[in-house]
C-alpha cells in the first residue's frame, strides 16, 4: 500500500461524519494492474501515444449523494513510456516532465456532478511539475465487470501542456509538439470498505 493510500484510508476513518457513512458502499481503491492511464499528443503533425504504468488512488462515489464523492489519485512520472527510448528520455528530462524534481502528478477533485444518464464530470486540481490547474474529468461508470470486482471509471481529461510548463525552451513551439494533450483514463475500482456494488440507478 502506498503513502497516498494510507493517508486517504486513515482520513476516511477519522472523519467520522455523515458523508463517510453514506459513502461506505462506494469507497474504492484503484486497481493498477487492471487499469490504464494514457495520453495522446502530436509531434510534427504525427500523432503519438504514451502511458504511465505506476499510479494509484482512492475514489469515493455515491451517485445519489454526489456531494459526498471524491477522487484522489497519483501518478509516478518515471513510469512514462511512449515506446520510443529517445522521446521517453526527453520526457523525463528538465525541459519536459522533470521526473527527478517532481516525481508525482496528482489529481484531487473539488466536485462531482451528473451530466446525463450514467455520465459524470469531476472538476478539480491537476498538479504537474508543482503547478496546479483546474481541469474537468468527464467519465462514465461501467459495472459490467460484476460486483465481485467493482465498477470501471472510463473517461478523459483535456489539458494544454504549456499550462504546466511542460516543454520549455525551444519546445514551447507548438508547431513542433502540440499544446493540446488528451489524457485517457480507464480504472477498475476495487471496493475498500464494503463488498457492495455502486448504485447507479
Amino acid at each position: 500500500m502506498t503513502a497516498l493510500q494510507s493517508i486517504l484510508i486513515t482520513g476516511t476513518f477519522m472523519l467520522g461524519c455523515n458523508a463517510c457513512i453514506a459513502s461506505n458502499d462506494g469507497t474504492f481503491l484503484i486497481s493498477t494492474e487492471d487499469s490504464s492511464v494514457s495520453f495522446d499528443g502530436t509531434q510534427q503533425g504525427v500523432g503519438f501515444a504514451g502511458s504511465f504504468s505506476d499510479f494509484d488512488g482512492i475514489v469515493v462515489l455515491n451517485t445519489k449523494q454526489l456531494e459526498a464523492s471524491s477522487i484522489n489519485a497519483a501518478v509516478r512520472i518515471a513510469s512514462v513510456s511512449t515506446d520510443n527510448e529517445d522521446r521517453d528520455t526527453l520526457l523525463l528530462g528538465t525541459d519536459w516532465l522533470n521526473a527527478q524534481a517532481w516525481s508525482t502528478a496528482t489529481f484531487s477533485s473539488a466536485s462531482i456532478s451528473a451530466t446525463g444518464q450514467g455520465t459524470y464530470s469531476a472538476t478539480g486540481a491537476l498538479t504537474l511539475r508543482n503547478i496546479s490547474r483546474d481541469v474537468e474529468f468527464s467519465f462514465i461508470l461501467d459495472e459490467s465487470t460484476g460486483a465481485q470486482k467493482g465498477p470501471r471509471m472510463i473517461g478523459s481529461i483535456r489539458v494544454n501542456r504549456l499550462d504546466f510548463e511542460v516543454g520549455t525552451g525551444d519546445w514551447v513551439d507548438t508547431d513542433w509538439v502540440s499544446d493540446a494533450v488528451l489524457i485517457r483514463i480507464d480504472l477498475l475500482l476495487i471496493p475498500l470498505l464494503s463488498s457492495g456494488s455502486l448504485e447507479t440507478h
